[in-house]
């Protein structure tokens, strides 16, 4: 049966945010309690049961699609879904049993455990169902938590009522995608490189006559990189997939862009000849992102706005938004971008170059002026930006903001000069194209 294609747009690193202090130790068990169960997990949670025994504790994926200790899919294709339950054994000591998968399937109307199998690690990060390189043939695949901190991958095949591992590999960062367009996914396995091996990034699929699993592609990426904070997929050009990761050494990010070309894999920016990497160099937290939502990823730079030197604390930045184009990183937009309220506006091309921004220190106001001579003497103001709460709205709007946007209660307003024959001043239309949230 031909598999359902899954098309991810956009992957990126999810980070955890964690709980301090005393003050909440007697609810924190009420906060981690399991959600309610539906009747059909109730159903398939009674045959793990009636299979496994009454102590068993539920395991959860941490991030990506299915986050559920109760998974279905059809796993052999025989146009019913399976149930896949996550689980552990209780009262063994914290780290000591692995994770648990059971499988569960509908027999004669009635959910019952078909098999059991003792996984390779002490908790769940993903799980993904692809093909990777077979239309025919559905592959599971568990990302495990190890008790030393590493993740590894396992790539399953169910055959015969077991599962049986096909490939087993770790690594930092885990999906799918259709890296060489032949409309199969590949699986992408990111790892950043320690004592024994060197960052790299490889891809795995199902090939060959005996349908085996194996790396059919890998590329050594920056061995500076401490770690790899952003993966995003996007494309390079209209047509070509592409991986952009952006790298964390000493504080700054750069970033490396893969794509598949003539069967092999390319890291353009890392070429040690080339030294394009650090045209990409920047400060930490600005990531790499379709910022236009074209489908083609944009590399954030930094430059100062006119009138500012480059390192003063006083300065205002610029950050360009850039891509790779006939083996280049090319400047395709100016924006103004402030991470810390959550957005970015985009300059049209007449502003770029000729508009500079100021800070109101009395309103808190980001301040665009037409730049003339200095930064002192660039006083027509063409737009200012504000950001408030909702219980603020009001009085912006009675002092003569517009309400451009909302997110989360969080609220972003323009206000435009009373000034006539003024070629910068912006439409609405502009503003409303131009202004991005960023999540």
């Amino acid at each position: 049966m031909p598999l359902k294609k899954i098309f991810f747009g956009v992957i990126s690193l999810i980070f955890a945010a964690a709980f301090s202090g005393c003050s909440f130790a007697g609810s924190v068990d009420l906060l981690l309690s399991p959600p309610k169960l539906s009747e059909e997990q109730t159903a398939v949670y009674e045959a793990l049961q009636r299979s496994a025994g009454k102590d068993v504790k539920l395991q959860y994926p941490r991030y990506g699609e299915y986050r559920s200790a109760f998974v279905f899919a059809d796993i052999d294709g025989d146009e019913g879904d399976e149930a896949l339950v996550f689980y552990e054994k209780t009262g063994e000591s914290e780290g000591a049993g692995n994770v648990r998968i059971n499988v569960i399937d509908m027999i004669d109307g009635e959910w019952r455990s078909v098999y059991d199998h003792a996984g390779v690690g002490t908790g769940i990060d993903r799980i993904i169902f692809s093909g990777i390189g077979s239309s025919e043939r559905m592959s599971v695949i568990i990302g495990y938590t190890l008790l030393s901190g590493e993740k590894n991958a396992v790539v399953y095949s169910y055959e015969d009522g077991r599962l049986f591992s096909d490939y087993s590999d770790n690594y930092s960062t885990m999906f799918v995608l259709d890296m060489d367009r032949d409309g199969l996914d590949n699986l992408v396995l990111i790892r950043p490189g320690n004592q024994l091996k060197k960052a790299s990034m490889s891809l795995v699929s199902r090939s060959g006559e005996d349908g085996s699993v194996a790396e059919t592609g890998s590329i050594a990426l920056d061995e500076s990189a401490a770690d790899f904070v952003n993966v995003i997929s996007g494309y390079v050009g209209t047509e070509t997939p592409a991986i952009f990761i952006d790298g964390l050494s000493s504080g700054q990010l750069t970033t490396e862009i893969i794509y598949s070309m003539n069967g092999s894999l390319r890291n353009p920016l890392y070429l040690g000849e080339s030294g394009m990497i650090e045209n990409t160099r920047r400060q930490a937290g600005y990531l790499s992102t379709d910022i236009d939502l074209d489908g083609i990823v944009e590399i954030p730079t930094r430059s100062p706005f006119p009138g500012y030197a480059s390192g003063s604390r006083e300065s205002l930045y610029s950050t360009n938004w850039n891509v790779f184009d006939n083996y280049s990183i090319v400047k395709k937009y100016s924006s103004y971008y402030s991470i810390a309220d959550g957005y970015c506006f985009i300059f049209p091309s007449r502003w770029d170059g000729v508009v500079t921004a100021k800070k109101d220190d009395a309103t808190g106001d980001i301040v665009f002026y037409r730049f003339q001579t200095d930064i002192t003497n660039s006083n027509t103001e063409l737009m200012r930006i504000a950001v408030a709460g909702d219980y603020e709205t009001e009085a912006y709007i009675e002092n003569g903001y517009t309400l451009l946007k909302s997110n989360n209660h969080t609220n972003y307003f323009v206000k435009l000069p009373d000034i006539e024959y003024e070629p910068l001043v912006l439409t609405s239309t502009e503003i409303n194209n131009n202004f991005y949230i960023i999540v």
